[in-house]
């Protein structure tokens, strides 16, 4: 059986670290003076603390474009509560053209704060390319606040609220 020349070649890691780079074969063989054919059969061959140390960099890099990504939404965040305490304070003055340019500012970084949620559920998979989430059965129902309606107790003037007697059920007869 032949032995693998990139695996005896002398540039052997720049050359396994341009085959991880996903660079084309072509332009390697030209670069370090070698075929196709033996980067392609070199390919099973690739160290695997190069394999690793290459999917760890890749992790890193994704690490801190989230955290850009959140620095981002944190930015959003304050100039959001910025331009609602510019507007609370132009209606108080009754200021209605600031008041009016407050909102439109509220509006603009809520559509960035938007962009960045976005991007922050793609890179951590939770939605897909197509902006969908992850989760198609769940469902956002809103519906009108209904305050809780007081107990017929609750009702009964102040010290006829009791039951009477304690142990009364349903069909019995209750003299008043």
């Amino acid at each position: 059986m032949r032995t693998c020349t990139i695996c005896s070649h002398a540039q052997r890691e720049a050359i396994e670290r341009a085959l991880l780079a996903k660079e084309s074969y072509r332009h390697i063989a030209a670069r370090f003076d070698t075929s196709t054919a033996a980067l392609q059969r070199h390919r099973p061959h690739l160290r695997g603390e190069l394999v690793k140390a290459h999917e760890g960099q890749q992790l890193a890099r994704s690490e801190r474009l989230i955290d850009d990504v959140r620095d981002g939404e944190g930015r959003a965040e304050r100039l959001y509560a910025a331009a609602e305490g510019i507007m609370v304070r132009a209606m108080e003055a009754e200021d209605l053209r600031t008041a009016l340019q407050a909102i439109k500012a509220a509006v603009d970084v809520m559509g960035e704060a938007r962009q960045y949620m976005e991007l922050r559920g793609e890179l951590s998979g939770e939605l897909g390319k197509d902006k969908r989430a992850i989760f198609p059965d769940a469902r956002i129902i809103v519906t009108p606040y209904v305050p809780p309606e007081p107990s017929p107790r609750a009702l009964l003037p102040p010290g006829r609220n009791q039951e009477y007697p304690p142990s009364a059920v349903a069909g019995d007869r209750i003299p008043i």
